[in-house]
């Protein structure tokens, strides 16, 4: 078995990254996870796990943190975008791929401690983290398909 190494010159390669499949993956971020966490989704089981109805947040507590959503899905979507530029994925099958291997390695696997040590359930687990799947999929194919 011969081993190949493709020389480049960066490591994370920015170079050819579309911008709009950015604030489209984006877009879907949000999308998704206004309808995953609200009354019509999954509010009703969230708020069993946690004890917390969101539509009853205190609203500056609600602004900020929805902000901070906001951002840090922006900041997700271009760090997914990098990465599968970067590992150069030539398709939209290639993309998924990935996408949900970065899920399971980043997502659901760093996931499990922060759910157990704050002593909450594997469907807890699941409820948040099939959220990431979801979207880091439809993000991923999105990219294959525009990158």
């Amino acid at each position: 078995m011969t081993a190949y190494k493709i020389e480049r010159n960066n490591m994370l390669e920015l170079e050819g990254i579309n911008y709009w499949a950015v604030i489209a993956a984006w877009i879907v971020n949000c999308a998704v996870g206004a309808y995953w966490y609200s009354p019509a989704g999954f509010a009703k089981q969230w708020k069993h796990h946690t004890g917390i109805d969101l539509l009853k947040i205190p609203q500056n507590e609600s602004t900020r943190t929805l902000i901070a959503v906001v951002i840090s899905g922006l900041v997700q979507a271009f760090a997914l975008a990098v990465v599968l530029n970067s590992l150069a994925v030539g398709s939209v099958a290639e993309a998924l791929v990935a996408g949900v291997f970065l899920w399971f390695g980043l997502v659901a696997a760093t996931t499990v401690g922060v759910t157990l040590y704050a002593r909450k359930s594997w469907k807890f687990l699941w409820l948040n983290s099939s959220y990431f799947l979801l979207v880091m999929a439809i993000n991923s194919v999105l990219f294959g398909a525009w990158l």
